[in-house]
């Protein structure tokens, strides 16, 4: 999508100049905090976050929402380095590169997804050209977000899958991705929804927009890497699935703009 290779190909630069700002003078725990970054993704959260602001205003100006990209990109990578831990998915690699506790270790690996959580709130805070009751509703929001009403508790339900604690079946495994996955890209709608402050109908189509979006990354996701769903259902069922979560965001009445985002995540299997 050349949308979103044009918006990567900028917003990575500013991602890596904020943590050299931050962290620069702190020598290797600058080079373990910004390799995650530096190893491909393609920053769909914080491009999501941008096009939903610019269908809400378009005259945003980027540097003003920078720090709420920023900051929901900084706890997706924080999310990625503490799954591939060995207590948790045990991964060695991630986009064909070492994941981080295999290149610099797994202490170093748990401090730097701390740091890079906990820098978020550092950047959110800083936010100026927003009212401050709007900067303090996203702050609370976010931490919502990435702890006990998505995040973290997907990752406990997905321990307990692995551990047998829960049954490995479709709603569980859908419950699972909704909260590791879906919840953050629905976090990426809801923050333009605080700061623009939509009419109530824009606001209800935006978040089914979001809840519908985060479903189709996940099902898309366990298609292109044969696990997740693909493991409890066949493809024909999964692509099925994909093609009637579409159908739905098509019928939400939001412009091309949206719409050509849910159709670059729906034919990624394509």
């Amino acid at each position: 999508m050349k949308r979103l290779e044009e918006f990567s190909s900028y917003f990575k630069p500013f991602v890596l100049e904020e943590l050299r700002r931050r962290l620069g003078g702190l020598g290797e725990i600058f080079d373990i905090c910004s390799y995650t970054f530096s190893t491909g993704g393609k920053f769909f959260r914080p491009f999501l976050l941008s096009e939903v602001a610019a269908f809400l205003n378009k005259d945003v100006d980027f540097n003003k929402i920078f720090p709420f990209c920023l900051a929901i990109e900084l706890i997706h990578n924080y999310s990625l380095i503490h799954d591939d831990l060995p207590s948790m998915d045990n991964a060695d690699y991630r986009r064909g590169h070492l994941t981080v506790h295999k290149k610099f270790g797994e202490a170093e690996a748990v401090l730097a997804g701390d740091m890079l959580l906990t820098i978020a709130f550092e950047v959110l805070s800083e936010g100026k050209d927003f009212e401050e009751r709007k900067i303090i509703k996203i702050i609370k929001k976010v931490a919502q977000y990435s702890s006990y009403r998505y995040l973290i508790t997907g990752q406990y339900l997905d321990i307990w899958l692995q551990k047998g604690k829960v049954e490995k079946n479709v709603d569980n495994i859908r419950l699972i991705n909704f909260y590791k996955t879906a919840g953050l890209i629905l976090l990426s709608v809801e923050i333009p929804i605080i700061l623009f402050d939509p009419s109530y109908s824009i606001k209800f189509s935006l978040i089914k927009y979001g809840y519908f979006l985060g479903l189709l990354f996940q099902i898309t996701d366990d298609i292109l890497d044969n696990d997740g769903l693909a493991k409890v259902m066949s493809v024909d069922e999964l692509k099925n699935l994909a093609s009637s979560i579409f159908m739905k965001i098509g019928r939400l009445g939001l412009d091309e703009r949206l719409l050509s985002i849910a159709e670059y995540i729906y034919r990624r299997d394509k």
